[in-house]
């Protein structure tokens, strides 16, 4: 797929003079851009194929969340490190859903049926469509996000750049996303989200700025899991469906556990560093499932005191996925 840049202009005549409406359109296309470029491969001079491998996009859509968080992404502020506070747990949720992606558990499932892998990658390209987008703006345009244009309250698929909008609406799936997720128009959710983010940003008191970040990674989960995936992907009845046939008896002794690791691998024996969803949730339920997440939340936000150390030598291993490599046959 062939991309220009939302703007361009050559001045081949003397004098000449381009009119350049710079709206919030504009900048959302270049977010939108960024988050297409990021799971692509440049195939000739200004030509980008999207890497048809579901674990390969998770794994450079975490290593973007964890670039994010550790402000080594483009627009970056090492000076107000830890204000994208999500990023650093969605880092770790988008490698556990390249490590499902790859267990042998969902790849034998597509002899039955491709609901499940395809349901989470889906679910998985859409949120970094929007979430990451955000993060971008904010990095490169925040005076122009909650302020000046107000941005992050103006923000419409159909307002794009029309290069850019069409790239979004061949996205895989899109036919089948974009108008549940409501076309990108924000929630109240990540709203708020980006509101704790400006405080941590002004927060000199360590005690209150673990507090804020908490509540800054509850706000976009909250977000993450009820305006995005919960409509995408968990309402879908045959996802749902499929959901419950893995919880049955006769199933569920293979199926893969519902586990988030804070680690840059896949299988961690240390009980310390993964949270394991409790053996009753329903994944497809929202509140079942932001019951686990919230506890997650809680396990992490602590190791992130205690390990912080070791939790950011992590979340840089996993920021060093962001060009993973395509596979010649994909599934």
């Amino acid at each position: 797929m062939s991309i220009d840049l939302p703007v361009t202009a050559k001045n081949d005549t003397n004098m000449k003079a381009e009119k350049v409406i710079c709206d919030c359109g504009l900048l959302w296309s270049l977010a939108h851009q960024f988050t297409y470029l990021r799971l692509s491969d440049e195939t000739a001079d200004n030509e980008y194929k999207l890497v048809d491998l579901f674990s390969a996009r998770a794994k450079r859509i975490a290593a973007t969340y964890a670039r994010f968080y550790l402000e080594t992404e483009d627009g970056g502020n090492p000076d107000v490190l830890g204000r994208y506070y999500w990023m650093a747990l969605g880092a770790f949720a988008s490698k556990t859903v390249g490590c499902l992606l790859d267990s042998f558990q969902l790849n034998a499932m597509y002899v039955a049926s491709k609901t499940i892998p395809r349901g989470l990658a889906q679910g998985n390209l859409w949120l970094f469509t929007d979430i990451a987008a955000s993060h971008w703006f904010y990095n490169h345009h925040r005076g122009n996000f909650q302020q000046g244009m107000m941005c992050a309250k103006n923000r419409d698929v159909n307002d794009l750049q029309d290069t850019v909008k069409s790239i979004t609406n061949d996205l895989p799936w899109a036919d089948k996303s974009i108008s549940k997720i409501n076309n990108f128009k924000p929630s109240s959710d990540i709203i708020e989200g980006f509101k704790w983010v400006e405080k941590i940003e002004n927060e000199r008191n360590p005690v209150q700025k673990r507090k804020h970040q908490l509540a800054q990674l509850l706000a976009i989960a909250e977000h993450e899991q009820g305006a995005v995936l919960q409509p995408l992907i968990y309402e879908n009845p045959d996802f749902a469906g499929w959901a419950k046939i893995q919880r049955s008896k006769w199933v569920k002794w293979m199926s893969p556990n519902y586990q988030l690791s804070f680690s840059h691998i896949c299988e961690v024996e240390d009980s310390d560093l993964k949270s394991n969803a409790p053996n009753d949730m329903q994944i497809e339920n929202y509140q079942s499932r932001m019951d686990w997440i919230g506890q997650a939340a809680e396990k992490f936000h602590g190791l992130m005191k205690r390990k912080n150390d070791y939790m950011l030598q992590e979340l840089k291993t996993v920021a060093g996925w962001v060009d993973s490599p395509d596979a010649a046959l994909v599934y």
